[in-house]
């Protein structure tokens, strides 16, 4: 389940091209270091990631997972990334992190519902991303986890630390009257509607976890809701600052360059001298050099004496090349 989750988030923030992500209650990592593989769109990849969380522990384990690796200094990267974690709490009166988009994932749950409005507040009227995303467990799910006990007197929630757990109905309720307020257009989502090995008797009845997407239709800044005294809150204390080795040589003289392809090319080339331009963009000098797949395609296209497309529609770039004179 946390494999789908966090593949429907990353999924949500590459849909929105976002570069700057926070994630509220990052725990030990999970997400972030998922998020810190390069997305297939390299024009609008991630450039900064940050971290919150009112557990020292859980920021040890999620600093460890986000040390930069023997691979990531060997097979340095194209584009720089900065992770920055932070300790204590996303309702910190202090000046909050200048960011794209908010990931709540797994968290709403874990406070009490009077301080509901609190969380809600701090992401879309203190932080204000372009984008939110709030996932929380779908309470009607547990009707196919036996020990649960749903619908009993002896009912039970999935974690003991759950101070709740909302129904679809009233997580769309929180999410559109939310969404009212602040100035954003919401869309709900299901994830893991369905259970590996399900046992005769599933009830279809919604995913295992929701989703929440918030996108902001106003920039005019909010208040809090009528009513609502924002309580006090000692600010954010730096954690950990992790920068990742990034790629910084200059580009090679042109005539080296076109060797260096040409070599790379022949190599990924099959009997008829044609390669799939996928294949020679997977190389990593190559992605070095020109960065991103639209400056390749430039470049191929620009060199017809070595390069001829094999075929290309509707002035889409061509998926396939051969190599004159081969």
């Amino acid at each position: 389940m946390w494999e789908q989750r966090r593949i429907c988030i990353a999924r949500a923030l590459y849909e929105h091209k976002v570069r700057r992500v926070l994630e509220v209650g990052c725990g030990d990592g999970n997400i972030l270091s998922f998020l810190v593989a390069p997305a297939s769109d390299d024009e609008h990849p991630i450039t900064h990631l940050y971290g919150i969380d009112i557990s020292v522990d859980a920021l040890g384990e999620a600093r460890n997972q986000l040390e930069p690796t023997d691979q990531d200094r060997r097979d340095l990267r194209v584009d720089e990334l900065r992770v920055e974690l932070f300790h204590g709490s996303a309702m910190a009166s202090a000046a909050p992190i200048a960011i794209d988009a908010v990931i709540c994932s797994e968290v709403i749950e874990h406070v009490q519902e009077s301080e509901v409005p609190a969380l809600t507040h701090a992401v879309l009227g203190v932080y204000r991303p372009r984008l939110a995303v709030f996932t929380t467990p779908n309470a009607e799910f547990n009707v196919n986890f036996p020990g649960l006990c749903y619908g009993t007197p002896e009912a039970r929630f999935r974690d003991a630390d759950h101070k709740f757990e909302w129904t679809r109905a009233e997580f769309t309720q929180w999410a559109q009257n939310a969404a009212e307020y602040y100035g954003y257009q919401v869309e709900l989502r299901g994830i893991g509607m369905t259970m590996r090995n399900t046992a005769e008797g599933f009830v279809p009845c919604g995913g295992c976890s929701q989703m929440a997407l918030f996108v902001r239709q106003s920039e005019d800044p909010k208040e809090p809701p009528p009513g609502y005294v924002m309580e006090p809150c000692p600010g954010l204390v730096p954690f950990a600052d992790i920068e990742y080795p990034v790629y910084a040589q200059p580009p090679p003289p042109e005539e080296q360059l076109l060797e260096l392809v040409l070599d790379f090319a022949r190599l990924v080339a099959d009997a008829q001298s044609a390669f799939d331009f996928s294949d020679l963009w997977s190389v990593l000098e190559v992605r070095h050099h020109f960065k991103r797949r639209r400056a390749l395609e430039t470049w191929l296209l620009g060199n017809p004496l070595h390069f001829k497309p094999a075929s290309q529609q509707d002035r889409q770039p061509a998926q396939r090349y051969t190599l004159v004179g081969a």
